[in-house]
């Protein structure tokens, strides 16, 4: 189902705050003209006090029902931007005869709504997948504009420190360049820059061993997974 945008309601209600306005500095205008011909003693049809005080209502009523609509279309934009998440990855993982080995499949889901499917030997209880994140400021993110981010590396996980210590490791790159220096600046420098809150480096993982499937989020905060169930 197509995600409703708020953008009409902001459009709406904004016509409607202009025009509310525009009708409202006409009604002041006529009145002042009238006092100003009065207090002249030139010739001049009276206003009906009940008709302009039932159009000063309308005006008033229309300005304010707009707004509304204006400020509820700010308000879902606001919502979307702040809870906008993007799947970004698929992470299919089947049991091994080895103990503490898993078949994992990663399948990225590019931008261009093209696919990466790579298979890896995880070794450890969990699997992680790490990556580069580049985080606007709020503002920005209100705008339209969403995490930027780059998946490097998928690696084993052991939850005890001792098996992390000793026991066999296992991590591959994603990226042909990890040491990109686009990342790197942004690293260094994206803090300074006006529109960026900051670029930092973000992981994401969970169990292994058993036949699962899970979808890879970024967020405004990070990446997250959810596991696919009912399938």
């Amino acid at each position: 189902m197509e995600q409703f945008s708020p953008d009409l309601l902001i459009y709406i209600g904004l016509a409607g705050i202009l025009l509310g306005l525009i009708l409202f500095i006409i009604f002041i205008y006529r009145r002042i003209r009238w006092l100003l011909r009065a207090i002249r003693k030139k010739k001049t049809t009276r206003p009906k006090f009940l008709a302009g005080l039932r159009n000063l209502i309308l005006i008033l009523a229309w300005t304010a029902i707009l707004g509304m609509v204006f400020f509820m279309g700010l308000f879902v934009r606001a919502y979307y931007a702040f809870t906008y998440e993007k799947p970004v990855a698929e992470i299919i993982t089947q049991s091994s005869e080895d103990p503490q080995t898993t078949l994992v499949t990663l399948i990225q889901l590019l931008p261009d709504d093209t696919e990466i499917t790579q298979n890896f030997i995880i070794k450890g209880d969990q699997w992680m997948l790490e990556g580069d994140i580049l985080k606007w400021n709020n503002w920005v993110n209100f705008l339209g504009l969403h995490t930027r981010y780059r998946l490097t590396r998928i690696r084993g996980r052991y939850i005890q420190v001792e098996d992390e210590s000793h026991q066999k490791k296992t991590i591959y790159s994603l990226v042909k360049d990890e040491d990109h220096p686009l990342w790197r600046y942004l690293y260094k420098y994206g803090y300074k820059l006006p529109l960026v809150s900051t670029a930092y480096g973000n992981a994401v993982f969970q169990t292994a061993g058993k036949e699962k499937h899970f979808l890879v989020y970024v967020s405004t905060s990070g990446f997250l997974a959810r596991e696919k169930v009912g399938e």
